[in-house]
C-alpha cells in the first residue's frame, strides 16, 4: 500500500512540475515592408518564413497598412488570411496615405492591446511598442508580447531615451513579458544595456542578422521579463537571403 501511495505521490508530482512549465515559439521579423532585396513586393515570401518557423507569437517591424508604396495593401491582414493568426497593427506615423509601423501575429487570441509612443526628437521618426496580452493555452498565465522599433539614427540619444522608456514601464510587471524587434543597436551599446537591467537576452548568442544577404551587424532581439521566469530552450537565426533585407530570428522559450 506504501509502495503503490509513494508511486501515485511521484506521477502527482511529475505531472504537476511538467503542467507548471509552458513552451512558447517566438519569431521576429523586419519585412521593409514586405519589399524583398530584388526590390519586389512579395508579401507571400513573409508569409512562407512564418509558416515554415510555425511560431506562436510573431514581431514584425516596417509593416504598411494601405500605403500607396505598397498598391492600398493592408499587409498585416493579408498575412493573417495566409497564417490564419489573430493580429494587432501598431501605427507609428502617418504615411503615404496609409499608415506605418509594426504588428503583431499570435496563434492565441489577444484578450487586450495598447500602443506605447515612444520618446523621439523632433524631426526624427516617430517610435512606438505595440503590446498585446494573451492568455496561454491548457493553462491560467497571461502572457505579454511586445514589437517595437527603435531609432535608426546615428546618433544614439533617442534609442537611449526610448530603451529607458521602455525599462521603466516593465520594471514592475509581474506578467511574463516578451519583448521583441528591430532595435537597431549592436549588443555592446548602452541602450541595450539598459533593456537589460530589466530583460534578459534570448539572443545572446547569436551572431548578425543584417543584412539579410551577407550578415555583419546583430541589430534584431528578443528579451525576456521577468528574469528569472524564463529558459532558453533553443534560438536561431533563419537563414533566409531574400524576402527581407533583414533575417528573422527565432526563439523557442519556457515559461516556468
Amino acid at each position: 500500500m506504501k509502495k503503490m501511495l509513494l508511486s501515485t505521490l511521484v506521477c502527482f508530482t511529475s505531472f504537476t512540475l511538467f503542467a507548471q512549465v509552458q513552451k512558447v515559439k517566438v519569431l521576429t521579423y523586419n519585412i521593409h515592408h514586405a519589399e524583398n532585396m530584388k526590390q519586389v513586393l512579395d508579401v507571400q515570401g513573409i508569409a512562407n518564413v512564418i509558416l515554415a518557423t510555425n511560431p506562436d507569437l510573431v514581431a514584425l517591424q516596417e509593416v504598411d497598412s494601405v500605403t500607396g508604396r505598397t498598391h492600398q495593401s493592408d499587409q498585416l491582414k493579408e498575412l493573417a488570411s495566409i497564417t490564419g493568426m489573430y493580429t494587432y497593427f501598431v501605427k507609428a506615423l502617418d504615411f503615404d496615405g496609409g499608415g506605418y509601423g509594426t504588428g503583431i501575429l499570435s496563434r492565441y487570441p489577444i484578450n487586450s492591446s495598447t500602443t506605447l509612443p515612444l520618446p523621439s526628437t523632433k524631426g526624427n521618426e516617430p517610435r512606438a511598442a505595440g503590446i498585446v496580452t494573451v492568455k496561454l493555452p491548457g493553462n491560467d498565465s497571461t502572457l505579454c508580447f511586445v514589437t517595437t522599433h527603435l531609432d535608426a539614427g546615428k546618433r544614439a540619444t533617442d534609442r537611449i531615451a526610448q530603451a529607458n522608456a521602455l525599462a521603466t514601464y516593465f520594471k514592475e510587471t509581474a506578467t511574463p513579458v516578451i519583448m521583441a524587434g528591430d532595435f537597431n543597436a549592436l549588443p555592446t551599446a548602452k541602450e541595450i544595456g539598459v533593456l537589460k537591467e530589466v530583460f534578459a537576452d534570448a539572443t545572446a548568442q547569436m551572431g548578425p542578422t543584417f543584412p539579410s544577404d551577407t550578415p555583419k551587424i546583430k541589430i534584431d532581439y528578443i528579451m525576456t521579463a521577468p528574469k528569472h521566469k524564463w529558459t532558453v530552450v533553443a534560438a536561431r537565426i533563419i537563414e533566409e537571403t531574400v524576402a527581407s533585407d533583414h533575417r528573422p530570428v527565432l526563439c523557442e522559450l519556457e515559461l516556468k
